[in-house]
């Protein structure tokens, strides 16, 4: 009896599991397909916003040395002062250069004094030597004494053109229009020609942004913008972003172009040209070259609608109620939300857009809502990770 009871007992079982099993499969016996959302394949347009790091420098910085060696007598300006060209800036004890000046000017007189000697001499002898009053010696002694004379007087006259230039230098002056930085030199100290660091001057009426981009990142921006490869890009309008995070509201262009590329990082290295007549940027400072590059009748899908394995990525078809696992190739430039396809989809084809890593291949499947099949309409903004 009791064998007999529980033979009933597993003959239940397995009828109830048989039949439980029997509810989850349609009339064909297949499994009951389950809804995802999806979207047809159009095309569309995606504008990538490339940032890249950049370092930033006026269009001239001067670093301003003193041309001669004394004592700082005065400072005419403050830090940070705006300057003009040939504004004064210090003022270098001027004594002792202002005697070697007049020593010079007497040098030049004596030397003018004793060629004038020598020419009436050599006219002298010449004359004499006509007459046959004197020797050929005494005449060639009198012409060679003249030329000597005419050396002196121009080694003379040298020294007098350093002597004033030594003299004008003791006033130290702005080779530009600018802005100064930070000096150390104050009244009464003591510089040394072509040594002690004055102050540096920076015309930021223009700012240069330096940048660098990978090959392979130039040649997308050849094709798909309009960088050119010439030495002005002045159509190739860029953005600024400042060390803040916050968009410079001048738009700026590329204006020079490494010829070369660096071996040791594979980069090419740009100069980009941004107006700053406020001074909002400041030379020496750093931030990012944004470079927006829309690209057109793309197909765009969404991230979430591919997984990887192998480092090859996959969506979803929707091809007779089936999910069909697609290999795709995608642009190697995104977002981190959309992708660009450029192999392995064609207008009119259905893909799953979301719970990709939940579908295996071959797995039925309806469409969650048909609202959700269009292609993302519009532009989307991008940055390149």
């Amino acid at each position: 009896m009791k064998t007999s009871s529980a033979l009933t007992t597993l003959a239940v079982v397995l009828s109830i599991a048989v039949c439980t099993q029997g509810c989850n499969r349609n009339d064909a016996g297949a499994y009951q397909a389950k809804p995802y959302p999806m979207m047809t394949v159009q095309n569309g347009s995606l504008t990538l916003v490339q940032e890249f790091p950049a370092t930033v420098k006026g269009i001239q910085d001067v670093d301003i040395y003193p041309q001669v060696s004394g004592t700082v007598n005065e400072v005419k300006v403050s830090e940070g002062q705006a300057v003009t060209k040939d504004q004064e800036l210090f003022i270098i004890d001027p004594i002792p250069y202002e005697a070697k000046l007049e020593k010079a000017k007497a040098n030049v007189a004596s030397a003018e004094a004793e060629l004038s000697s020598a020419r009436f001499n050599r006219e002298a002898k010449v004359s004499l030597y006509t007459s046959k009053a004197t020797s050929k010696y005494e005449s060639v002694k009198a012409d060679n004494a003249c030329k000597v004379a005419e050396a002196n007087l121009n080694l003379a006259k040298a020294e007098l053109k350093v002597a004033q230039e030594d003299f004008n230098n003791t006033v130290v002056k702005s080779p530009v229009d600018g802005k100064l930085g930070m000096s150390s030199v104050r009244q009464g100290a003591l510089v040394t020609a072509n040594t002690t660091p004055l102050v540096t001057v920076s015309d930021n009426s223009y700012v240069h942004a330096y940048f660098s981009l990978t090959e392979s990142m130039v040649l997308f921006l050849r094709k798909n913008s309009k960088l050119k490869e010439s030495d002005n890009d002045a159509d190739f309008e860029i953005k600024f972003k400042l060390a803040d995070g916050t968009m410079y509201d001048k738009l700026g262009d590329v204006d020079a172009e490494s010829g070369i590329v660096d071996s040791s990082t594979g980069a090419i290295t740009f100069r980009a040209k941004f107006p700053n007549p406020d001074g909002v940027i400041r030379s020496g400072g750093a931030g990012s070259v944004v470079i927006p590059v829309t690209l057109k009748d793309r197909i765009v899908i969404p991230q979430t609608a591919t997984y990887e394995i192998q480092d090859k990525v996959f969506v979803f078809k929707f091809v007779d109620g089936k999910a069909v696992a697609t290999p795709i190739q995608l642009l190697p430039f995104y977002d981190g939300t959309s992708y660009i396809v450029t192999e392995g989809l064609k207008i009119g084809d259905v893909i799953i857009t979301e719970g990709a890593g939940l579908i295996r291949d071959g797995m039925p499947v309806t469409r969650k809502e048909e609202s959700q099949a269009q292609a993302p309409a519009g532009e989307q903004t991008a940055v390149n990770k």
